[in-house]
C-alpha cells in the first residue's frame, strides 16, 4: 500500500507540473488560435493533414475546415494510478506532459525518487519513457499524410512518372527528433528525402544531367532486386556561378524564440551572407504581425551594413508569413535580372496563424512573380511547434527547394558546401519518367516520391509543374522491381529512363532519353556498389520509421548489418556514422504496434501482393 501511495504522489506532481506548463504556454501563444492534442483534417483526396500539438489558425478565404478538437483530458478528481500501467495511461492522456523533454521528465522522476523514495525500478522507468517517446502527439509539428505507394504489375501499367526532388527536411527533422531520443512522426517521414540526404559518387560527364543506374537482390523482400537510379547535374565553381539577388525572409514572431530558433537563423543568414560575392546583392524583410523591410537591396561586399541589420532581430507577435513572402517577392521583383540567381529565401518555423496559412493560398499571389523565374527556399527552424508541411509545400510549388537547420553542421552544409546548388538553379519543373519493359520485369514499386507523383500525361506538358534541381545537386531514385524468371540476352533493358526540364530563364521543355540495360543487374548485395547499399539501407530505415506494410518483414538490426557490408571508407564517413547511430537510438525507444499484423500477419505477408486495406 505504501508503494501504491508513492506512485500516487509521483502521479500528482506530475499533473501539477503539466498543468503549470500547459498555462504557461497557453500565455506564451495568447495571440494565436489554440488546437490542443492532436488534430486530423480529412480532406476529400488520399491525404490527410496531420496537426500534432500546434496552435493554428486556419480561416483561409479560400477554404473554410471544419476542424473537430480533442478536448485536453482534465486532471482525474481522485488520481488513482495505482500501478504503473495507471500511471502510463495518465501520462498518455495528459499532452502537456508529453511536450517536456526526455531531460526534464528524468530530472522530474529523480527529484521525486530523491524525496519522497519512490521505489520504481529502471525497467518501470524505461517502459514510461518508451511510452512517451512513443507518442506522435509529444511532437508538436504539422505533417501532410501520404499514402505508401504500391507495388504497380507492369503488364497494366509500365511507366512511372514523377517530379524530381531534391529536399532534406524530412531526414534532417527526424535526425533531431532521435538525437532527443523522441521517434519523429510517421507522416513526416518522406522516404526520398531520406535518401537525397546521402552523399553519392555518381560518375559525371559534360551533360547537364549524368545518369547512373544498378540493381541488386533486395536484403528484405523476397523475389525483388533493388533498382538504384542516380542523376547528377554539373558541378559549378564559384567563379562560374552567377550573380544573385537574393531577399531573405525573416519570421521573427514570438514562436521563434524558443528552441533557440531567431538566434540559429541569425547565425544561417551571417554564414550565408559571409560566403557571398562582391557582385551579389542582398535585402532584408522581417515579418510578424506584419512585414518590414529591415534591409534595402544592397551589395554583399557592405558585409557590415548587412550583419547589423541581422543582429537586431527581435522576435514577438504572431506569424503572417503570406504578408512576409509577398513583400519578399515584391522586393525581389524589384531586384530581378534576367541572368541572375534571383531567389527568395523564407526562414520559419512555419507556424503561420495570421492571413492565409495555406501554401496554395499563399503561392496563388506570387504565381507571376514565380513563373518570370523567382526562385523560393524554405528554411526551416526549430522542433517543437514546426509546421513542415507549409514550408515544404511552398518549396514545391513555388519553384524551390526545402531544407532543415537545427545546428552548425546544417548551416555549413547548405550555405557552404552546397551553396552554388542551393542558389543557382540548372533545370526547373524536372521530372522523371520511367517505362519498365514487361518481358523483364513484372512487378515495381517505387520508394518514396508520393506527393510527386505525375500522370503519365504530366511528362511532356509545359504547364505542369516538377521540380528545381540546382548544380551539383543530385537526385536519387530507388524502384523495388521483380525479374521474370525467364532467362533473357544480357542486350535487353530494363526500363527505358527519360528526363524533362526547362532552363531556368526558359518555357521550352527539353528531353533526355537513356536505356536501363539487364547488365546493371548484380547477382548480390555485396557485389553492388556502396552507393546503392547505403541509398537502399537509408530509404529502409525511413519505411521503418513510418510503419511502412512491408517495414514489418526486417528490424532495425538488419539495417545495421546492411550498413557494416560498405567499405571501411563508407563506415567512416560523418552521414553513415550518425545514420547507424540513429538506426540505434530507434531501435533502443521503437515500442510500436504493428498496424497491420492483427487483420494481416507477416507469417502470410505476399511478396507479390499487398491486401487492400481501406
Amino acid at each position: 500500500m505504501e508503494g501504491r501511495l508513492k506512485i500516487m504522489k509521483i502521479c500528482i506532481t506530475s499533473l501539477k507540473i503539466a498543468t503549470s506548463t500547459l498555462l504557461v504556454i497557453a500565455l506564451a501563444n495568447c495571440a494565436s488560435t489554440s488546437h490542443d492534442s492532436s488534430t486530423v483534417i480529412e480532406e476529400a483526396e488520399e491525404t490527410k493533414i496531420t496537426i500534432t500539438g500546434s496552435r493554428v489558425k486556419r480561416t483561409d478565404i479560400e477554404e473554410t475546415v471544419v476542424v473537430e478538437i480533442e478536448p485536453v483530458a482534465p486532471p482525474p478528481s481522485k488520481p488513482a494510478a495505482e500501478t504503473l500501467d495507471e500511471l502510463l495511461l495518465l501520462v498518455k492522456q495528459n499532452k502537456a506532459k508529453q511536450e517536456l523533454t526526455n531531460k526534464e521528465r528524468e530530472s522530474i522522476f529523480l527529484r521525486e525518487r530523491n524525496n519522497q523514495r519512490a521505489q520504481l525500478s529502471d525497467a518501470d522507468k524505461d517502459r514510461l519513457f518508451r511510452t512517451i517517446a512513443n507518442s506522435a502527439e509529444a511532437s508538436g509539428q504539422i505533417f501532410k499524410r501520404y499514402r505508401v505507394n504500391p507495388t504497380i504489375q507492369t503488364e497494366h501499367n509500365p511507366v512511372s512518372t514523377f517530379s524530381m526532388d531534391v529536399d532534406n527536411g524530412s531526414y534532417k527533422l527526424a535526425s533531431v527528433m532521435l538525437s532527443q531520443n523522441q521517434l519523429p512522426h510517421p507522416d513526416g517521414i518522406r522516404i526520398e528525402e531520406f535518401v537525397n540526404s546521402m552523399e553519392y559518387h555518381y560518375n559525371q560527364n559534360e551533360q547537364l544531367f549524368s545518369i547512373s543506374a544498378e540493381a541488386m537482390p533486395s536484403p528484405f523482400r523476397t523475389g525483388y532486386h533493388i533498382l538504384h537510379i542516380g542523376l547528377q547535374t554539373k558541378m559549378l565553381s564559384d567563379e562560374e556561378r552567377n550573380p544573385s539577388n537574393l531577399v531573405l525572409v525573416a519570421d521573427i514572431s514570438g514562436s521563434m524564440a524558443s528552441d533557440n530558433k531567431l538566434d540559429l537563423l541569425k547565425n544561417a543568414m551571417t554564414t550565408l551572407v559571409s560566403q557571398l560575392n562582391r557582385n551579389d546583392h542582398i535585402a532584408l524583410v522581417v515579418y510578424n504581425d506584419n512585414a518590414t523591410v529591415v534591409l534595402n537591396p544592397t551589395k554583399a561586399s557592405n558585409k557590415r551594413k548587412i550583419f547589423n541589420a541581422i543582429n537586431t532581430l527581435k522576435s514577438g507577435g504572431s506569424t503572417n508569413a503570406e504578408q512576409g513572402l509577398l513583400k519578399g517577392y515584391e522586393l525581389a521583383e524589384s531586384m530581378f535580372q534576367p541572368g541572375f540567381n534571383n531567389r527568395v529565401i523564407l526562414t520559419s518555423d512555419g507556424m503561420a496563424n495570421v492571413g492565409s496559412t495555406s501554401p496554395e493560398a499563399i503561392l496563388a499571389k506570387i504565381s507571376e512573380s514565380r513563373n518570370k523565374g523567382i526562385f523560393l527556399t524554405t528554411l526551416g527552424v526549430g522542433k517543437g511547434m514546426y509546421n513542415d508541411h507549409l514550408l515544404e509545400q511552398l518549396a514545391n510549388q513555388g519553384n524551390g527547394n526545402y531544407l532543415y537547420i537545427a545546428n552548425q553542421i546544417d548551416i555549413q552544409q547548405a550555405f557552404v558546401d552546397e551553396l552554388n546548388s542551393q542558389l543557382q538553379t540548372v533545370a526547373k519543373d524536372a521530372k522523371i519518367q520511367v517505362q519498365f519493359n514487361p518481358n523483364i520485369v513484372s512487378n515495381y514499386r517505387l520508394l518514396g516520391y508520393e506527393n510527386r507523383h505525375l500522370n503519365k500525361e504530366d511528362f511532356a506538358d509545359a504547364s505542369k509543374d516538377g521540380g528545381e534541381v540546382g548544380a551539383g545537386h543530385k537526385v536519387t531514385a530507388l524502384y523495388e522491381i521483380k525479374l521474370n524468371s525467364k532467362t533473357q540476352p544480357i542486350s535487353e533493358e530494363v526500363a527505358k529512363l527519360s528526363i524533362a526540364y526547362k532552363k531556368p530563364q526558359g518555357h521550352k521543355v527539353h528531353f533526355i532519353n537513356k536505356n536501363i540495360p539487364l547488365s546493371v543487374v548484380k547477382h548480390t548485395v555485396q557485389s553492388a556498389s556502396p552507393d546503392s547499399r547505403l541509398s537502399f539501407a537509408v530509404a529502409a530505415f525511413a519505411e521503418k520509421l513510418r510503419q511502412s506494410y512491408w517495414a514489418r518483414v526486417y528490424s532495425y538490426l538488419d539495417i545495421e548489418q546492411l550498413l557494416s557490408t560498405l567499405p571501411i571508407t563508407y563506415q567512416r564517413q560523418p552521414q553513415v556514422q550518425i545514420l547507424k547511430e540513429q538506426v540505434r537510438i530507434a531501435h533502443k525507444i521503437d515500442s510500436r504496434v504493428d498496424l497491420f499484423e492483427q487483420s494481416h500477419p507477416v507469417s502470410n505477408i505476399n511478396y507479390d501482393r499487398v491486401p487492400l486495406l481501406d
